[in-house]
């Protein structure tokens, strides 16, 4: 990656330094550094403490991830009153902001991405992207207006009226009395709120920097987002950003079983204790037809003739709205079932679950003849 200098935008030029966030973002990291150090040759390693700062950093990491983004932002499913009230106490323990203001300004930048109205635009450098926009006030136009949906949300709004004592009483104080009850107060401080502040803020950062830099880009290239394996393991999940750019509404990032998705993976925990409820999918048909478009695309920019392969394009494109009709009457039918149409609805599953596997056919062999297009271009 080329050296890159912080470029401020032209928007950006004529309003204020923050100074409370460049206070934070230098202190908290050199903080880290020194008091780190400090605890483990003084007091040596607990394996407690190294645990807790481990539990809390998840349970803040999910609270961003989950709550702040997918939930809250989103709104890509629904939950109990308790999944929220977690969601921001712990996630207001990142120091990120509020859900008021994080997810506005997150929705501003999915409507207006690339462009001058994205508050972390990527055009403007990668360091920009990352936290030059945290060092400079809002603009103005945008200056306290918020999201109606979430304005309007009661609990939304007390943690926004009194984020500053949420942030400092579980951010701060918790992990350090709780360091306290562990036998080490500095450990308590230096690790669970220090340490894991540093390591989760720039894990959020780098998916606004990092993930519009590099990796692929199988879903779209009409935006920068891209996916990066690195970053979704470090943001649990949100790494596959190309894809969440793509379909902003789905509540995975990662959809293959494999994928490592932790925060899909309490979505769906939650889901199974009724907890978690209206759960967003975007189909597999869409998203299939989105990586052809792509795989396309990249065939024909690697001079390979796509003429062979077009058929199977068609084919795949046929089936996956068969498919798709399939389901919708089928969903459709089970929603107003009743008893004579039970024997229906059997034949209906049966030619929805072979459309399914037709369309899947479909689909490995235009990946087939693509890798052999590919392995012919090269001989």
């Amino acid at each position: 990656m080329e050296e890159q200098t912080l470029q401020i935008p032209p928007t950006a030029k004529t309003r204020k330094i923050y100074w409370p966030n460049i206070i934070y973002l230098v202190a908290s990291p050199l903080l880290s550094i020194t008091l780190v150090p400090y605890y483990l040759y003084t007091q040596g390693f607990d394996w407690k403490v190294w645990v807790f700062t481990l539990v809390l950093g998840c349970a803040t990491t999910v609270s961003i991830t989950g709550g702040y983004h997918r939930l809250f932002a989103h709104r890509s499913y629904s939950t109990r009153t308790w999944v929220k009230i977690f969601y921001l106490l712990f996630g207001g323990a990142s120091f990120q902001g509020s859900v008021l203001k994080w997810a506005t300004d997150h929705r501003r930048h999915h409507r207006y991405v690339d462009t001058d109205k994205d508050p972390y635009n990527i055009n403007q450098g990668f360091w920009y992207a990352h936290i030059g926009w945290l060092i400079v006030e809002d603009d103005p136009q945008y200056k306290d207006k918020f999201a109606q949906d979430l304005l309007n949300d009661r609990l939304i709004y007390l943690q926004h009226k009194y984020y500053l004592w949420v942030a400092f009483g579980m951010g701060v104080i918790l992990p350090t009395w709780i360091g306290y009850g562990l036998g080490s107060t500095l450990g308590g401080f230096a690790m669970a709120a220090v340490l894991r502040l540093v390591v989760t803020n720039h894990s959020t950062f780098f998916i606004n920097s990092l993930c519009h830099t590099l990796g692929r880009q199988p879903y779209s290239d009409e935006h920068s987002a891209r996916d990066s394996y690195i970053m979704a393991f470090f943001a649990f999940g949100e790494g596959y950003h190309n894809f969440h750019h793509q379909f902003q509404s789905d509540y995975r990032n990662g959809i293959r079983w494999f994928d490592w998705d932790p925060t899909k993976w309490t979505v769906n925990f939650l889901a199974s204790i009724g907890s978690a409820y209206n759960l967003k999918k975007i189909s597999q048909a869409t998203i299939i037809k989105a990586r052809i478009v792509m795989e396309e695309k990249q065939l024909i920019q690697e001079g390979i003739p796509v003429e062979a392969i077009h058929p199977f394009k068609v084919k795949v494109e046929e089936a996956g709205k068969k498919w798709k009709m399939i389901r919708e009457d089928y969903l459709a039918m089970k929603a107003g079932m009743k008893e004579r149409s039970k024997e229906k609805l059997k034949i209906l599953r049966q030619e929805m679950k072979r459309s399914q596997r037709e369309f899947k056919t479909a689909w490995q062999l235009w990946v087939a003849y693509a890798r052999h297009a590919r392995t012919l271009s090269r001989v």
